[in-house]
């Protein structure tokens, strides 16, 4: 069973903590780039390289930088006649061309202009790199300033503070940086900018550790025991290392590392209180502030400094705002940083003693742990109120069940997840660039959460969540061991295939449908495969989530502690089993598997079987929203245009306008010859397929005939014309519901093959945003009836398909909404599968949830209208709708509640008489099924967008075996354990 230390290597150094690489500058950036565009990066990557190396590093020579803008040689009083000025060194050719491609590397303190980051134009791009910059400076021996430290006048240390000090200043004088969200990019600021301080990190520690151990291998044990999980002692330990190991030439590094762990522990926040209490002028928070500095003194234990630094922290936070005056605003921000540090020593002491501890007494901790992540701006006040909910709770008697501790604590042990969250909402963006030149970038998160409190708190939570299991007679497996933390299901099922790791570059051609998959996240383009395990979770209620689970595809977090025993599997074949309550099993296949899968039967026949007696391919007039109804779907279009028609019967204009191009249209194209003299389409594409069904047996034949098929049909699909009388009809029909000026749409793919019986279909075909102009939409008309003949639609679709050649393409041509903030929500709790409540997944701007946003997660009570809050909405980016045509990417709020209670009341409503208003969304016996619902709001009003049915896999949740390891928990779900006791493990 893991230790502390382990969990907190897989809260800390998961793939679910590490800031995924994918966004380009947050400032702005238009949609429909496949992913960050960084020119040169590997040429830039080569350059930083050599300034590590370069003894003036990225400097080519020092000049005195007067105040009258002239640059002058490095002479005595240069700048005397011409208004004073500061030296320091001059940046190469190649840092100005690294800098004017977006990449502020190089960054000397003392010329940041304070303007530049305030006001509503605050370069908050520019600030973060220059934060993940000096991170790096501190990480990586000074990344390329190295041997710009010992370059005479390259760097001068009052001028670099004094500027930084100008900076925070004028930040904390400028309203906008009052703003909630803005805390802790703005604590982040004080905290890395170069401010003269006494106060030792617990960053600055590691870094000196390191630095060591790269001059003495001996020392590496201790430098991990110090990365890892430090203490008090730890000092003494590194002076006994040097008396009897270590080289004489650190002698003077490592007592400096030493005095420096003491200083760390040592209590000085009192001290810092008091300076705070003098500075401030109001009366009440200064005495506040002294009482707690009297109780931060030298008698004080580690639970009492525990306890009221992490108080001590959150009560600064709220202060924060009121705090007018910029000077004592930043003493309040050092002061807090401080605070930190020491609920950061204390926690490490009382986490060595935490065996023995009864259960009450870490509840109590996990709840101080969440004060301190709010007070270090980690997290919001909705956050911290879920916590003090969750333990309230779990702690209101002596007694609780194994059900109710399991649930509650698997609720807390969000926490790492929210905290890394933010820092990729405030980071990422700097983070993928940095990244692209160098690989450390990515140890920025990691670094940031294991020197805060979560570092106690993960250690508690762990303790907590393996006594759950324990008690609950239920543990993971990963490959013959057992394990209590490190792995989150998230969608159940039960496959066997052999592993793969795809490298970045991989495309949809690379996977194998039968393969397992380590993914560093769940793409939202992802081809078919069998099982996932990703390192990043995103949105529960994306379309690739929901068609993983529609189709039973097990999907597994996996943390970094268990990512060395899953690679050494990679190329094998493996079985990944996820119950329906969360066990997971990743085990290597072998014989004892034939028995289990045999006793499961043969694998699913899911069969896709459009009813062709419904199929109506007469009808190729074009059919407004409003003469659709959910009857309509499988005979004129499919259940895009169909529900959206029934939506508009029963919501009229919450609905917005459009017309659907039903299936006949688009059968009457394929009447056209595939060349001047050649057959028609339809009778060339029924020819294709029956030859591919002959080469099933011949992998490598197969997928080259199903590519050079597919990459024709589409290739013709695109560049058709439909004929003269299609073309003025769309001009109709979009002068007659959309007038004639200028005006955007979305022109959506509608198939006969989504939304059957155990099939979705989610997110699989294409979706054309915003088109502006008839030429426009002509084209994305082309590519909407190609899409679902991409290798990625074709692999999921095809392998479950009768009648291949009857996949039809209808499109939904609707006006584009400029929404002020969109997701997704489903009629139950997608958990448990309960109709009593329903799940919200919601962003700010257009397309919110679908493609794997990290969302505002909510669980709502239909009966009450009771909100759990799950998680916060964290995409940096939001997408708005362009005048011009296409979404533009800008900065989300950070807002802590994107949806407001009036909107969450119109939502529950919805859901509430979803059941009444659609009896298609019904069983065959009657009984209501949950619907799938987008959804949008401008003004504080309800739009829909589309609907469907919310369809799970049967084979998943009718599995023996997946029913056997979740047997444990059923029958002790209801025994009760004390709080007074500690766990027995």
């Amino acid at each position: 069973m893991p230790s502390p230390l382990c969990w907190l290597r897989f809260v800390l150094a998961s793939a679910i903590l590490l800031l995924p690489l994918a966004l380009a500058s947050p400032r702005v950036a238009r949609a429909g780039a496949a992913g960050p565009s960084f020119p040169n990066a590997e040429k830039y990557a080569g350059w930083v390289e050599q300034m590590k190396r370069s003894p003036k590093g990225p400097f080519r020579r020092i000049r005195w930088y007067c105040a009258d803008g002239t640059v002058q040689p490095p002479k005595a009083y240069a700048c005397s006649k011409r208004g004073g000025g500061i030296q320091h060194g001059e940046w190469t050719d190649r840092v100005r061309a690294m800098r004017r491609s977006g990449y502020f590397v190089g960054n000397v303190i003392a010329e940041l202009d304070p303007q530049a980051f305030v006001g509503p134009d605050a370069d908050l791009d520019q600030l973060s790199q220059v934060l993940v910059e000096r991170f790096l400076r501190a990480a990586d021996q000074g990344w390329i300033f190295r041997g710009a430290r010992s370059y005479r006048g390259a760097l001068q240390a009052e001028d670099e503070e004094a500027r930084a000090r100008a900076v925070l200043l004028a930040m904390l004088g400028d309203a906008s940086w009052r703003d909630p969200a803005r805390f802790f990019l703005l604590r982040e600021s004080a905290r890395l900018l170069p401010l003269q301080t006494d106060a030792v990190s617990a960053q600055q520690v590691r870094q000196q550790a390191v630095t060591i151990a790269d001059r003495d291998p001996g020392f590496k044990n201790l430098r991990a025991k110090i990365h890892g999980f430090p203490d008090a002692e730890d000092a003494e330990r590194v002076r006994e290392y040097a008396r009897r190991r270590g080289r004489a030439e650190l002698k003077a590094d490592y007592e400096t590392l030493a005095a420096d762990i003491d200083r760390m522990y040592a209590p000085r926040a009192g001290a810092a209180l008091e300076r705070l209490a003098a500075a401030t002028g109001t009366a009440r928070f200064a005495r506040s502030l002294r009482q707690g500095a009297k109780l931060l003194g030298p008698g004080a234990s580690d639970g009492q400094r525990l306890k009221i630094a992490n108080r001590a922290m959150a009560q600064l936070r709220e202060h924060f705002p009121e705090e007018k005056d910029p000077e004592t605003a930043l003493l309040l921000l050092q002061t807090s940083l401080q605070l930190e540090g020491e609920a950061y020593a204390a926690g490490n002491v009382l986490a060595a003693k935490l065996s023995g501890t009864k259960r009450r007494e870490r509840l109590e901790w996990l709840g101080e742990g969440a004060s301190g992540l709010y007070g270090a701006g980690f997290i919001t006040p909705r956050h911290r109120e879920g916590v003090v909910a969750s333990l309230k709770r779990l702690t209101k008697g002596t007694r609780v069940s194994v059900g109710t501790y399991r649930e509650e604590l698997r609720y807390l042990a969000r926490m790492p997840e929210w905290c890394s969250r933010w820092i990729e909402f405030n980071f990422s963006g700097a983070t993928a660039r940095f990244a692209a030149l160098e690989p450390k970038t990515s140890l920025f998160g990691q670094d940031r959460l294991r020197g805060s409190p979560l570092l106690f708190y993960g250690a508690v939570i762990d303790s907590l969540v393996r006594d759950a299991n324990h008690e609950a007679g239920i543990e993971h497996e990963i490959f013959g061991r057992r394990v209590g933390a490190g792995l989150r299901a998230l969608n159940p099922g039960l496959v066997r295939g052999r592993l793969f790791e795809p490298s970045e570059h991989s495309t949809g051609s690379s996977f194998d449908r039968r393969g397992v998959f380590l993914l560093p996240e769940t793409v939202s383009d992802l081809p078919p495969v069998a099982g996932i395990l990703t390192r990043g979770e995103g949105s529960s209620l994306s379309h690739v989530q929901l068609l993983a689970r529609n189709l039973g595809i097990p999907n597994v977090v996996v943390g970094d502690i268990h990512l060395k025993a899953v690679r050494s599997r990679v190329g094998k074949k493996v079985v990944l089993a996820v119950s329906p309550n969360g066990v997971v099993q990743l085990a290597d296949d072998g014989p004892r598997w034939d028995e289990i899968f045999g006793r499961e039967g043969p694998p699913a026949n899911l069969v896709i079987r459009p009813d062709l007696d419904k199929l109506d391919l007469t009808a190729t007039g074009f059919v407004s929203l409003s003469d659709l109804r959910a009857s309509d779907s499988g005979r004129v279009s499919g259940p895009k245009g169909a529900n959206l028609g029934e939506l508009k019967h029963n919501f009229g204009d919450q609905v917005p306008d459009g017309f659907v191009i039903p299936f006949g249209a688009f059968r009457r194209v394929l009447d056209q010859p595939l060349e001047p003299g050649g057959p028609k389409v339809f009778d060339w594409m029924k020819q294709r397929y029956t030859a591919i069904g002959r080469l099933e047996g011949k992998p490598a034949a197969h997928k080259a005939a199903v590519r050079e098929f597919l990459t024709r049909l589409q290739r013709w699909i695109r560049s058709v014309d439909p004929g003269k009388e299609f073309r003025a009809e769309l001009r109709r029909n979009l002068e007659s519901h959309f007038g004639t000026g200028v005006y955007g749409v979305f022109v959506r793919s509608d198939t006969n093959v989504e939304d059957l019986p155990g099939f979705t279909g989610a997110g699989l075909n294409l979706t054309v945003p915003n088109v502006v102009g008839y030429r426009n939409v002509l084209k994305a008309i082309g590519e909407v009836w190609a899409s679902p003949f991409t290798e990625r639609a074709y692999g999921w679709r095809q392998d479950k398909m009768e009648q291949p050649e009857y996949v039809f393409p209808a499109v939904v041509i609707q006006r584009a909404f400029a929404s002020e903030k969109s997701g997704v929500m489903v009629t139950a709790d997608v958990d448990t599968g309960s109709l009593d409540d329903v799940t919200v997944a919601v962003n700010e701007g257009v397309g919110g949830a679908v493609d794997g946003q990290a969302a505002e997660s909510l669980r709502i009570v239909k009966k009450t209208g009771r909100v759990f809050f799950l998680a916060q909405a964290t995409a940096p980016l939001r997408s708005v709708i362009n005048a011009q045509g296409g979404l533009d990417r800008v900065r989300s709020s950070g807002t802590q509640a994107v949806l407001k209670p009036r909107e969450i009341d119109q939502l529950v409503d919805f859901a509430r008489s979803v059941p009444r208003r659609f009896p298609s969304l019904r069983t065959g016996s009657g009984e209501p099924v949950a619907a799938d619902v987008e959804f949008a709001f401008k003004d504080g009003r309800l739009h829909l967008l589309q609907m469907r049915p919310f369809v799970e896999s049967s084979r998943a949740k009718g599995s023996r075996y997946l029913a056997e390891l979740d047997a444990a928990l059923r029958a002790k779900a209801n025994k009760e354990i004390r709080l007074d006791r500690a766990p027995k493990g």
